[in-house]
């Protein structure tokens, strides 16, 4: 029998050698910027940073260290908890383009006894610029003091470009030529506002790409989206197509308005197309651990980790769903989902409701252990039919024939 992917074509273009070398950042201080999150503790805080690490995320933008001393301190804890637990994963910070905001990340390192990353920010688009009343000169003099001191320190910099989706190619041009120049080790292209549409986010970044190419410079390439538009995710994936070696982003896409890159969906297509950095089976507790921590609420429909995310309950689907059945995992997977729940730990769940049939029904009481007797289907097909809502589970489904006189 061949097996189920064989029998499928797609139409989509995957840079499968370009994307399974993408890394990942999981920016958490982005994330608590969303309004309706309640800040987690200091264990819940290591904990997330340990679940990170077990799916494989490569950079963890942790805080900024210069907003207060409490956050400073909340900074060095978490860089000190991934060493003495031997994380893989490494520790950003966040600074302006200001030399106090450098000292505090410089103090930082030296407090925590390891090496840690700055991300020194400045906004490049013409709209920032003029409202702070900065030229690009000036932002670009602030940057290479703040830059200069890192270096002086002995602490590792990239350079994030704030808005530069926004920003001409002549801004975007030359801070890029200044950053590298600088001894930055990556830049961040930011789309801050959600503004690019894919075609932007894949012009961008081969700008940015070929900047350094014409300076004959080798360093990261980041990508940070937002949503606004809906479309965060597919700006990061063309981004990443487009030459982005790491794209930033947060888990259940929590931030700031409408929120960040989903990086648990861009996990997975990134496995999809052959990354082996990552746990997919860790995805799902690392998603609830969050939404438990910040107080938020996972969308039943929430690709991936919804609970609904591998849900049906209409009859034609859940019909071939059990027919695939015989055929194998693989088959009821990819039969009416294009996400194989099996790779995430999952299992494609029959509802029975309004839009049910036999089949479903069939199968329902199958899986809680009943005989389907022909009458027992038919009288629990009338009950659904008469529901507004889907049975939710084995004790639903139980309750129901008790209430019918069927079990």
């Amino acid at each position: 029998m061949s097996a189920a992917g064989d029998l499928l074509y797609s139409w989509s273009r995957v840079d499968r050698q370009r994307l399974s070398g993408v890394r990942l950042e999981e920016d958490i201080r982005d994330a608590l910027q969303c309004v309706r999150t309640t800040a987690p503790s200091i264990e819940q805080r290591r904990r997330l940073l340990e679940l990170s690490d077990q799916v494989g995320v490569q950079y963890a933008f942790l805080g900024f260290p210069a907003a207060s001393s409490q956050e400073a301190a909340l900074c060095v804890d978490l860089a000190q908890h991934a060493a003495r637990q031997s994380l893989a994963i490494e520790p950003v910070f966040m600074a302006r383009a200001v030399t106090t905001d450098v000292e505090a990340i410089i103090e930082l390192q030296e407090v925590a006894g390891r090496a840690v990353t700055a991300d020194i920010y400045i906004g490049i688009s013409a709209l920032r610029l003029a409202v702070e009343g900065w030229t690009l000169p000036d932002a670009l003099d602030k940057l290479a003091k703040s830059c200069a001191l890192a270096s002086l320190q002995s602490v590792q910099f990239r350079v994030s470009l704030e808005d530069s989706s926004r920003a001409t190619p002549e801004h975007v041009a030359r801070a890029v030529h200044v950053a590298a120049d600088l001894g930055a080790k990556g830049i961040i292209l930011c789309d801050t506002t959600g503004d690019c549409l894919p075609d932007g986010a894949t012009r961008h970044t081969e700008f940015a790409v070929g900047e350094l190419a014409k300076i004959g410079t080798h360093i990261d390439i980041g990508w940070h989206g937002h949503n606004d538009k809906g479309l965060g995710l597919a700006n990061a994936l063309a981004a990443a197509s487009a030459g982005a070696d790491i794209i930033s982003g947060t888990f259940l896409g929590i931030g700031e308005r409408t929120g960040n890159i989903p990086l648990e969906q861009m996990i997975f297509l990134l496995a999809q197309a052959g990354s082996e950095r990552h746990n997919l089976l860790a995805l799902t507790q690392l998603c609830h651990t969050l939404a438990a921590s910040v107080a938020v609420d996972i969308p039943a429909g929430a690709p991936i980790v919804g609970a609904d995310a591998f849900s049906t309950s209409t009859g034609t689907h859940a019909a071939a769903i059990v027919k695939a059945r015989s055929f194998g995992v693989e088959y009821e997977d990819l039969i009416y989902s294009g996400v194989q729940a099996s790779s995430l730990g999952r299992t494609q769940q029959l509802l029975i409701g309004a839009n049910s049939g036999r089949k479903a029904i069939h199968a329902a009481l199958l899986e809680c252990g009943l005989v389907p007797e022909e009458e027992t289907v038919e009288a629990l097909l009338r009950h659904c039919k008469q529901r507004r809502t889907c049975l939710q589970g084995r004790d639903a489904i139980r309750h129901a024939l008790d209430s019918l006189g069927q079990e």
